[in-house]
């Protein structure tokens, strides 16, 4: 009873977590969005592109953890590395753009 106790605890707490990282990440996706409106700054679509691949990655990963098998592991470890790997490429090149 302690050991399913503590799964279901587990599972609440990464359900919660994984909606609260895809919710600040569409929130930070439209407030860049909202920048880039009005400064036109070509550095903001690099934090849109950051913050958009950051929210489907995780969305994507809540579902496969949680809702359904939509992915191997291997799979879903390839392409979560490969997107935070372009989404640090995408904050530098924002802060580097002039």
């Amino acid at each position: 009873m302690h050991e399913f106790i503590l799964n279901l605890i587990n599972s609440n707490v990464f359900v919660i977590g994984q909606i609260a990282i895809v919710a600040i990440a569409l929130f930070l996706t439209g407030l860049s969005v909202k920048a880039w409106k009005n400064t036109h700054l070509k550095k903001m679509i690099f934090l849109i592109i950051a913050f958009g691949l950051f929210a489907i990655t995780h969305l994507l990963g809540y579902v496969d953890q949680s809702l359904v098998n939509i992915m191997s592991d291997d799979v879903m470890y390839a392409m979560f590395s490969t997107t935070e790997i372009t989404i640090m490429l995408m904050f530098v090149l924002a802060i580097l753009k002039k």
